[in-house]
Protein backbone atom coordinates (compact mmCIF):
# COMPACT_ATOMS: atom_id res chain seq x y z
CA UNK A 1 0.00 0.00 0.00
CA UNK A 2 1.34 3.44 -0.87
CA UNK A 3 2.09 5.80 1.97
CA UNK A 4 1.39 9.51 1.80
CA UNK A 5 4.24 11.90 2.35
CA UNK A 6 2.42 13.33 5.33
CA UNK A 7 2.38 9.89 6.96
CA UNK A 8 6.03 9.38 6.10
CA UNK A 9 6.98 12.71 7.68
CA UNK A 10 5.06 11.74 10.83
CA UNK A 11 6.71 8.32 11.11
CA UNK A 12 10.31 8.95 10.07
CA UNK A 13 13.16 10.95 11.50
CA UNK A 14 14.86 13.60 9.39
CA UNK A 15 17.73 11.35 8.30
CA UNK A 16 15.35 8.48 7.49
CA UNK A 17 13.15 10.88 5.54
CA UNK A 18 16.21 11.99 3.57
CA UNK A 19 17.02 8.36 2.70
CA UNK A 20 13.42 7.72 1.61
CA UNK A 21 13.45 10.84 -0.58
CA UNK A 22 16.66 9.65 -2.23
CA UNK A 23 14.92 6.35 -3.01
CA UNK A 24 12.38 8.12 -5.24
CA UNK A 25 12.93 8.35 -8.92
CA UNK A 26 14.33 11.68 -9.97
CA UNK A 27 17.03 11.37 -7.31
CA UNK A 28 17.37 7.61 -7.76
CA UNK A 29 18.18 7.86 -11.47
CA UNK A 30 20.96 10.40 -10.89
CA UNK A 31 22.83 8.42 -8.24
CA UNK A 32 26.10 6.67 -8.89
CA UNK A 33 26.43 2.93 -8.34
CA UNK A 34 28.40 3.38 -5.10
CA UNK A 35 25.84 5.86 -3.72
CA UNK A 36 23.02 3.50 -4.60
CA UNK A 37 24.71 0.59 -2.81
CA UNK A 38 25.25 2.80 0.25
CA UNK A 39 21.59 3.89 0.16
CA UNK A 40 20.42 0.28 0.08
CA UNK A 41 22.70 -0.50 3.03
CA UNK A 42 21.37 2.43 5.11
CA UNK A 43 17.74 1.68 4.29
CA UNK A 44 18.20 -1.99 5.19
CA UNK A 45 19.76 -1.07 8.55
CA UNK A 46 16.95 1.36 9.41
CA UNK A 47 14.25 -1.09 8.33
CA UNK A 48 15.75 -3.93 10.38
CA UNK A 49 15.98 -1.70 13.43
CA UNK A 50 12.33 -0.63 13.10
CA UNK A 51 11.22 -4.25 12.69
CA UNK A 52 13.22 -5.33 15.74
CA UNK A 53 11.70 -2.59 17.90
CA UNK A 54 8.19 -3.44 16.70
CA UNK A 55 8.73 -7.14 17.39
CA UNK A 56 10.05 -6.42 20.89
CA UNK A 57 7.08 -4.18 21.65
CA UNK A 58 4.61 -6.80 20.46
CA UNK A 59 6.42 -9.44 22.51
CA UNK A 60 6.26 -7.25 25.62
CA UNK A 61 2.51 -6.77 25.17
CA UNK A 62 2.03 -10.52 25.26
CA UNK A 63 4.00 -10.73 28.50
CA UNK A 64 6.87 -12.68 26.95
CA UNK A 65 9.55 -10.49 28.43
CA UNK A 66 11.24 -7.53 26.93
CA UNK A 67 12.22 -4.21 28.40
CA UNK A 68 9.76 -3.08 31.02
CA UNK A 69 6.01 -3.17 30.96
CA UNK A 70 4.45 -1.66 27.87
CA UNK A 71 0.87 -0.57 27.47
CA UNK A 72 -0.96 -0.87 24.17
CA UNK A 73 -0.90 2.90 23.54
CA UNK A 74 2.83 3.08 24.08
CA UNK A 75 3.44 -0.02 21.96
CA UNK A 76 1.62 1.45 18.99
CA UNK A 77 4.26 4.06 18.25
CA UNK A 78 4.21 3.36 14.53
CA UNK A 79 7.23 1.12 14.22
CA UNK A 80 5.36 -1.36 12.02
CA UNK A 81 4.32 1.45 9.69
CA UNK A 82 7.81 2.88 9.80
CA UNK A 83 9.22 -0.52 8.80
CA UNK A 84 6.68 -0.71 5.95
CA UNK A 85 7.68 2.74 4.64
CA UNK A 86 11.36 1.84 4.80
CA UNK A 87 10.66 -1.51 3.12
CA UNK A 88 8.97 0.26 0.21
CA UNK A 89 11.91 2.64 -0.17
CA UNK A 90 14.35 -0.28 0.04
CA UNK A 91 12.38 -2.14 -2.63
CA UNK A 92 12.58 0.84 -4.98
CA UNK A 93 16.32 1.22 -4.45
CA UNK A 94 17.02 -2.50 -4.86
CA UNK A 95 14.92 -2.65 -8.01
CA UNK A 96 16.92 0.22 -9.52
CA UNK A 97 20.18 -1.47 -8.50
CA UNK A 98 19.06 -4.75 -10.10
CA UNK A 99 18.00 -2.91 -13.26
CA UNK A 100 21.44 -1.32 -13.52
CA UNK A 101 23.22 -4.62 -12.90
CA UNK A 102 21.09 -6.37 -15.54
CA UNK A 103 21.81 -3.59 -18.03
CA UNK A 104 25.57 -3.79 -17.33
CA UNK A 105 25.46 -7.58 -17.77
CA UNK A 106 23.61 -7.12 -21.07
CA UNK A 107 26.21 -4.64 -22.31
CA UNK A 108 28.99 -7.02 -21.33
CA UNK A 109 27.27 -9.87 -23.17
CA UNK A 110 26.90 -7.76 -26.31
CA UNK A 111 30.54 -6.70 -26.13
CA UNK A 112 31.67 -10.31 -25.76
CA UNK A 113 29.52 -11.40 -28.70
CA UNK A 114 30.93 -8.62 -30.90
CA UNK A 115 34.48 -9.48 -29.88
CA UNK A 116 33.88 -13.15 -30.69
CA UNK A 117 32.45 -12.24 -34.08
CA UNK A 118 35.46 -10.07 -34.87
CA UNK A 119 37.81 -12.86 -33.82
CA UNK A 120 35.94 -15.30 -36.03
CA UNK A 121 36.03 -12.95 -39.01
CA UNK A 122 39.72 -12.12 -38.58
CA UNK A 123 40.83 -15.73 -38.23
CA UNK A 124 42.37 -17.35 -41.29
CA UNK A 125 40.28 -19.89 -43.11
CA UNK A 126 41.40 -23.44 -42.37
CA UNK A 127 43.66 -24.95 -45.03
CA UNK A 128 42.06 -27.92 -46.82
CA UNK A 129 44.45 -29.11 -49.55
CA UNK A 130 43.02 -30.46 -52.78
CA UNK A 131 43.16 -34.22 -53.10
CA UNK A 132 44.76 -33.93 -56.52
CA UNK A 133 44.98 -36.75 -59.01
CA UNK A 134 45.47 -40.22 -57.63
CA UNK A 135 44.97 -43.78 -58.69
CA UNK A 136 41.36 -44.96 -58.49
CA UNK A 137 40.46 -48.59 -58.28
CA UNK A 138 36.88 -47.86 -59.37
CA UNK A 139 33.76 -49.38 -57.94
CA UNK A 140 34.13 -52.62 -56.06
CA UNK A 141 31.27 -54.88 -55.05
CA UNK A 142 30.40 -54.73 -51.43
CA UNK A 143 30.59 -57.95 -49.49
CA UNK A 144 27.21 -59.38 -48.58
CA UNK A 145 26.41 -59.23 -44.93
CA UNK A 146 23.24 -61.38 -45.10
CA UNK A 147 23.09 -65.05 -45.85
CA UNK A 148 20.84 -66.43 -48.57
CA UNK A 149 17.66 -68.05 -47.32
CA UNK A 150 17.36 -71.75 -47.77
CA UNK A 151 14.02 -72.77 -49.26
CA UNK A 152 11.55 -71.00 -51.46
CA UNK A 153 11.78 -67.37 -52.33
CA UNK A 154 9.54 -64.93 -50.51
CA UNK A 155 7.30 -64.39 -53.57
CA UNK A 156 6.74 -68.11 -54.02
CA UNK A 157 4.14 -68.44 -51.25
CA UNK A 158 2.00 -65.66 -52.70
CA UNK A 159 2.18 -67.14 -56.20
CA UNK A 160 1.04 -70.54 -55.02
CA UNK A 161 -1.79 -69.07 -52.96
CA UNK A 162 -3.04 -67.10 -55.95
CA UNK A 163 -2.80 -70.18 -58.21
CA UNK A 164 -4.97 -72.19 -55.79
CA UNK A 165 -7.52 -69.35 -55.52
CA UNK A 166 -7.82 -69.07 -59.33
CA UNK A 167 -8.22 -72.84 -59.69
CA UNK A 168 -10.95 -72.91 -57.05
CA UNK A 169 -12.76 -70.02 -58.76
CA UNK A 170 -12.72 -71.95 -62.09
CA UNK A 171 -14.07 -75.02 -60.42
CA UNK A 172 -16.86 -73.07 -58.70
CA UNK A 173 -17.92 -71.38 -61.93
CA UNK A 174 -18.69 -74.71 -63.74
Amino acid sequence: MAHTRKTERRLLTDTEMEFVEQARHPALAGMTHADLVALVHHLRERRDRAQTIANNQRRSLRGKGGRGEVTYDKAESGNRQKAAVLTDALTRARRELKRREDFAAHLELVANARRALEMKRSADAPHHPDAGEHANLGMRPKQKSRLERIGSRSGEAGRVTKFVAVAQARKDSR
